[in-house]
């Protein structure tokens, strides 16, 4: 009977372990730390978060890191002060959305949508 129980338990917690990138909280946090990338300057970084970013050739790689430094450079884009998650909504098929809201120095907002993808490593942009 010990045998059992400790069977069930152990597969409790493996089951739990490996649904453990799978939740609300993680899919908030990677999107965030995504768009927390391009307040920072780390454009670099942010291209990395996209689903097989590494499977893209370098040229390619490196013109969308240069894309997104000129997206940020511009005068709306450079009153960007912070960002969070309001929203999310997770599927059955590892995918997410999560809604973030982007705060201007100005007072203002906006919300915009950001598609994930579960990856073996974490979240992923898609």
């Amino acid at each position: 009977m010990k045998k059992l129980i400790a069977c069930c338990l152990l597969s409790v917690v493996l089951f739990a372990c490996s649904r453990g990138h799978y939740t609300h909280k993680a899919a908030r946090k990677a999107a965030e730390k995504f768009y927390t990338m391009l307040i920072e300057g780390n454009y670099q970084g942010f291209v990395d978060g996209y689903a097989n970013a590494e499977s893209l050739p370098e040229g390619y790689r490196s013109q969308l890191v240069d894309a997104v430094a000129q997206l940020m450079a511009g005068e709306r884009m450079r009153n960007l002060t912070g960002v969070v998650a309001t929203k999310d909504s997770l599927l059955e098929d590892s995918t997410a959305y999560v809604m973030l809201q982007l705060n201007y120095c100005d007072s203002t907002s906006e919300q915009v949508e950001l598609p994930l993808i579960l990856m073996e490593d974490g979240w992923r942009m898609k």
